[in-house]
């Protein structure tokens, strides 16, 4: 009601006039017909009569039309009551709709933020899985490349080794041949040759030696076919004592430790 006031206070006012207009004239209705009623002479009082019957009819009429304002008035009122309320639904109903489009968008704006998440939290695990995999494949690499590197080394460490063995075998079995050669050449400056003794004559005697050259034990292997061409190499043998032989520290006296002496006639 209060909001029908605020939309049409000059209706409103309107009304209020025409009520206060249709008491007052009720009003002055009852005076009149409260007065004491005066003495008259009999067209005096057909007069005053008409008069009274014309003003209650005009009044009456003036009433219709006021009431008939009224009516109209109320109708305007109630249809612009019924506008407010139209339009107030529709305003209602405007809002109720922006709200939910309101709620839908932020509805959907969410659920976008929330996808746009999970993509990028799916973007990030794929690019930590193939940093992951990237530093994996780099660590095999490095690891492969370590270890072609320490094969490649070992290889030439291998073939240096090989080298200096074969440069230490040639060194040993030359000090070896070496000191043969003059165990040899030591025993056939000490052998009286037998007068029986033929050229290329020969015989094969292992030896036991000392460190020091000393003959441990000696034992005719091989013989010449003549006992006396032995017993003369055997004899040679023992008066080259001490032979010479390398030291224990050279790692060559393990080759003269036992050995096989050949006793040759030559020419």
């Amino acid at each position: 009601m209060l909001e029908i006031v605020r939309q049409h206070p000059r209706a409103i006012l309107y009304a209020a006039i025409v009520h206060l207009a249709v008491v007052g004239v009720l009003v002055v209705s009852f005076r009149w017909s409260e007065k004491p009623v005066l003495p008259v002479s009999k067209d005096k009082g057909e007069e005053i009569v008409k008069a009274v019957t014309v003003d209650a009819k005009k009044i009456d009429k003036e009433l219709k039309k006021l009431k008939a304002a009224e009516t109209k008035k109320q109708r305007e009122l109630e249809a612009a009551a019924r506008r407010v309320r139209d339009e107030r639904l529709k305003e209602e109903k405007r809002l109720a709709d922006a709200k939910q489009k309101r709620i839908e968008e932020q509805h959907a704006e969410e659920q976008r933020r929330v996808k746009e998440k999970e993509r990028i939290e799916k973007e990030q695990a794929k690019l930590k899985e193939l940093e992951e995999k990237r530093k994996k494949e780099e660590e095999q690499l490095a690891k492969l490349e370590q270890q072609k590197r320490e094969e490649e080394l070992k290889k030439k460490l291998a073939e240096e080794q090989q080298r200096l063995t074969r440069e230490n075998d040639k060194h040993r079995v030359s000090k070896i041949n070496e000191y043969t050669l003059m165990i040899k050449a030591k025993v056939q400056q000490n052998w009286n040759i037998p007068a029986s003794a033929k050229t290329g004559m020969s015989c094969e005697i292992q030896v036991r030696l000392s460190p020091g050259g000393d003959v441990i034990q000696m034992k005719l292997t091989k013989s010449s076919g003549d006992a006396t061409f032995d017993r003369s190499a055997e004899n040679a043998v023992r008066k080259a004592v001490p032979l010479p032989v390398p030291s224990p520290e050279t790692g060559l006296f393990d080759a003269f430790r036992e050995m096989n002496l050949t006793v040759t006639k030559e020419n």
